[in-house]
């Protein structure tokens, strides 16, 4: 009964400690009154009430200390795979505490004679034979009933993942087919059909990769850097071909890290972000610089925020980036901002750790 601290709230094993309280209280307290007394204290109500109170009493008071212990055991080794190191650490606890839990509960009813009937000789190794047994019994009740609530939790949160996953997912598709992007390369392909053909031809090849990587790279769970890198490169030549000057970017990134990954499409929804949501102009450039450190990809850009984002799925995009990477239970990205301007920090990712957002489909 060492989980019976429900007194403290604030400190519990789990939720249901105290209904196993209530359901093990009457057998334990009557088996341990037997065992003291034998069956002289059913010899009358009196007796019976006055040994069933007392013990109660006493073993409840006692208990709650083990209760306390119980959590510190439990914050200290928290993990599921430590059930067996914490269990292994808290029985022994247990059996020295009913050693001196039996030790002060007979002499209790032997020097204060607090129910008619005498405490049988010799007793005492049964008793905490007795209470090792229960706190071992309850001990497992309570674990099991803690990791039972653990399990539907984790089935909560797997059903909430699921939902974010198909989510993410159609987040993702309508990226791809992003009607404003589309139909402004279209609109600069046309100027420089008239203006200037060998750009135009280098505008469509880009515009081309840009595309078929956006069709087919959200199929896969993460994607290496360096096709990420790619498709950076041909979308921010579309994106310079159609302001000029008015976009400054840099990317150096070395060849190491490009064999890391990334989710799919992570660079598309941190470019349209900042294209989407900065005032560009030439007289005050936009400035993007990319590169990698400490195992992180850093994209940096000044700040020349306009008053009203052009497309109200921006921030919806940059949403289901953050969602892709908690899906995968990797690192998150960290987004802050300091004299002008904005970083946004990426952890690439090794594709044989586990990141298994595929386990939530």
């Amino acid at each position: 009964m060492e989980y019976l601290y429900f007194i403290m709230p604030q400190k519990r094993y789990s939720k249901y400690e105290s209904k196993v309280f209530v359901f093990i209280m009457f057998p334990y307290q009557l088996a341990l009154n037997l065992i003291l007394f034998g069956t002289c204290f059913l010899s009358s109500w009196e007796s019976f009430a006055s040994a069933f109170v007392i013990s109660s009493l006493y073993i409840f008071g006692v208990y709650s200390v083990f209760g306390l212990a119980a959590v510190q055991i439990k914050n200290k080794f928290s993990a599921p795979a430590q059930l067996f190191r914490r269990i292994s650490v808290m029985l022994p606890f247990f059996y020295l505490m009913n050693v001196l839990t039996m030790l002060g509960i007979i002499l209790v009813h032997r020097n204060f004679s607090l129910v008619a009937c005498p405490v049988k000789e010799g007793i005492f190794w049964w008793a905490l034979l007795y209470g090792c047994i229960m706190s071992t019994v309850i001990t497992l009740v309570n674990e099991g009933l803690s990791n039972w609530e653990s399990w539907k939790a984790s089935l909560a949160e797997n059903e909430r993942l699921k939902n974010a996953y198909q989510r993410s997912k159609l987040l993702g598709l309508k990226g791809q087919l992003n009607p404003h992007f589309l139909f402004n390369c279209f609109n600069t392909l046309s100027g420089l059909i008239h203006e200037d053909e060998k750009k135009a031809e280098k505008f469509l090849e880009e515009m081309t990769k840009v595309h078929r990587y956006l069709l087919r790279s959200d199929e896969e769970l993460l994607v290496p850097l360096a096709d990420e890198i790619k498709f950076t490169e041909s979308y921010l030549h579309l994106a310079q071909t159609r302001f000029g000057q008015a976009i400054d970017a840099t990317i150096k990134v070395d060849m190491a890290s490009c064999k890391k990954f990334l989710p799919p499409l992570s660079m598309q929804v941190i470019l349209e972000n900042i294209i989407y949501t900065n005032a560009i102009s030439k007289n005050n450039p936009l400035t993007i610089y990319i590169k990698n450190e400490g195992g992180k990809l850093q994209v940096h850009h000044t700040i020349h925020e306009k008053a009203v984002a052009e497309s109200l799925e921006i921030d919806e995009g940059l949403d289901n980036l953050l969602t892709k990477f908690r899906l995968l239970n990797a690192p998150q990205v960290t987004i802050s901002e300091a004299l002008g301007n904005r970083m946004f920090i990426l952890p690439l990712l090794q594709k044989n750790n586990a990141y298994e957002m595929g386990e939530t489909t």
